[in-house]
């Protein structure tokens, strides 16, 4: 009988157990889903969807908080120049997310970070140089 032990995927260098969980945004596919995935020789997939709310719920950041302040505050305004998006709150929550995911990491498996939401914010380059420079430093 054939078990998942039997088998293997190739990735480079690394042998893994062809298990591959998670990905989905707003924290659906949890950090601890991922991390299990890690530590059982196989791939797990954290995202950075909704990265903001997703920290302040895990870390008792007010990102959002600040950010609804901020919006609230400019709402009677006509000058909406200063209304931006705010990529190092972007990066100091994806920071949070992804090095303490990368820190609590056991095991054999790989941790992979979906991305995809960098690609449809109103600074797409930016924000997806943001994001893949602070998880470049927090590779294991």
């Amino acid at each position: 009988m054939k078990r998942v032990d039997d088998f293997r995927l190739q990735l480079g260098k690394h042998e893994l157990v062809p298990i591959m969980i998670g990905g989905m945004g707003v924290d659906i596919s949890t950090a601890d889903l991922a991390l299990e995935a890690s530590r059982l020789g196989g791939v797990g997939h954290i995202s950075d969807a909704m990265i903001n709310t997703v920290t302040d719920r895990r870390y008792k950041t007010k990102y959002v908080k600040e950010k609804l302040a901020f919006y609230k505050s400019s709402v009677a305004s006509e000058d909406k120049s200063l209304v931006k998006f705010d990529l190092a709150t972007v990066e100091e929550a994806t920071r949070l997310h992804v090095a303490g995911t990368m820190e609590r990491k056991k095991g054999s498996g790989m941790i992979f970070v979906n991305c995809m939401e960098k690609l449809t914010m109103n600074a797409p380059k930016g924000n997806l140089a943001s994001s893949y420079a602070r998880c470049a430093r927090c590779r294991h």
